[in-house]
């Protein structure tokens, strides 16, 4: 059966034969088999009350067999708007439901986010929540459905269309995924000015595509502040590191079923081994030498009160003035709104040595750090914050 596979004429058709469910029924479409969608065993358990579970994550990785990230489209078949209630269902230990801080709503290319008041936890099911959704009323197929999920998430076909627009700027392909997929990059200012790169991690489904989006639109923008950014800077973006990951759906995983953001290590290395996603973001690092590099990340758990920074110690740098610089950054930065000190790694210290932002400390004496913004807050303020944040890391540059 076909949900919502092909709503969107420029979607990756994939998932219509691999993941996804369809429910459906005279008063409701559910469908999880658009490209990006996540959930299986869509079923109704009561009037107007429907139940989804979220899929595993592939692979023998640390998130393997986990389902944290959930992406589901309604549409509407009444004439009348009104509320339904979806049952999401993770198996992450008792601490998907329990964490899950937020839900946003897509509309005709429009986030929303659903009230907290309409996110209820299930005592007796902790690794589940219901959800009251409120469906716009039926009517042509873009205006009665809605998409819902966890995450802010981008398709890599829409990125693919929007990229097509950035005519007055370098956009070069810098390598393939696994499956052959086209990754892009998109560059502005003279290349002998000094280099910045900010990057998606190399998870897919998350909101650090979109934050690159956001400082692209703003460096192309006639705002004098990024004027003045073009002018002094090499500023280059990997808007979308993952792109198979992105359309199966996944949260942590490319199609091998890897967890590349967690194997950077290997592509700094040169292994064989290493994923074709996280050697294109290193090859691209190694071209460019940048003094900053900053992966851009989401999360959308209560225990993280807004955008976190996984930071590395400046201490790992032995360039004492880019250390200075560092510390100046880091300042400013926890200085924003809604943003917070999230953990540390070092040589010996936290989680995060594998990861190409440790790598390019210790391999290109990169200042570096993880962004990771919290999806509970509007699309536009966390723009705005990421344009924050590379006017902080220009305006301390010196």
């Amino acid at each position: 059966m076909k949900g919502l596979a092909d709503f969107d004429s420029r979607w990756d058709q994939t998932a219509r034969t691999g993941r996804g469910d369809v429910f459906e029924d005279d008063r409701l479409l559910v469908a999880t088999d658009f490209e990006g969608g996540n959930g299986e065993n869509v079923r109704q358990i009561a009037e107007d009350h429907y139940s989804v579970d979220l899929e595993k994550e592939p692979g023998e990785h640390r998130f393997g067999g986990l389902g944290y990230y959930v992406c589901l489209g309604l549409r509407n078949k009444l004439p009348e708007g009104r509320t339904v209630r979806v049952r999401m269902n993770a198996t992450s230990e008792g601490y998907w439901g329990e964490q899950s801080a937020s839900m946003v709503v897509r509309h005709q290319g429009v986030w929303t986010e659903i009230p907290v008041p309409n996110i209820h936890r299930i005592s007796e099911l902790p690794d589940s929540l219901d959800i009251d959704i409120m469906l716009p009323p039926g009517g042509t197929s873009d205006e009665a459905t809605i998409f819902v999920s966890n995450y802010h998430w981008w398709p890599y076909t829409e990125m693919l269309d929007w990229l097509g627009t950035v005519d007055d700027t370098p956009v070069r392909q810098i390598g393939t995924s696994f499956r052959g997929r086209p990754v892009y990059a998109v560059e502005f200012g003279d290349p002998a000015n000094p280099v910045m790169v900010h990057t998606q991690t190399t998870q897919p489904s998350e909101m650090g595509s979109l934050a690159c989006k956001a400082m692209i639109d703003y460096l192309r923008s006639a705002d004098p502040g990024a004027a003045e950014i073009r002018s002094r800077f090499h500023v280059c973006f990997i808007p979308m590191t993952n792109p198979d990951g992105t359309v199966l759906g996944f949260g942590v995983s490319d199609s091998q079923g890897r967890f590349p953001c967690f194997e950077g290590k290997l592509a700094a290395e040169h292994s064989p081994d290493a994923t074709p996603e996280t050697r294109n973001v290193w090859s691209y690092l190694e071209e460019k030498r940048p003094w900053l590099f900053w992966e851009w990340h989401s999360n959308a758990w209560k225990r993280r009160p807004g955008h976190m920074l996984l930071r590395y110690r400046p201490e790992c740098l032995a360039d004492e003035g880019r250390r200075a610089i560092w510390l100046d950054i880091d300042g400013k930065l926890l200085a924003l709104p809604d943003t917070h000190h999230g953990n540390w790694t070092s040589h010996d210290e936290g989680l995060y040595q594998v990861t190409l932002g440790f790598q390019s400390v210790v391999n290109l004496g990169a200042i570096s750090c993880m962004v990771k913004q919290h999806d509970k807050f509007p699309i536009e303020d966390s723009r705005r914050h990421a344009i924050q944040c590379l006017h902080v890391a220009a305006d301390c540059y010196r």
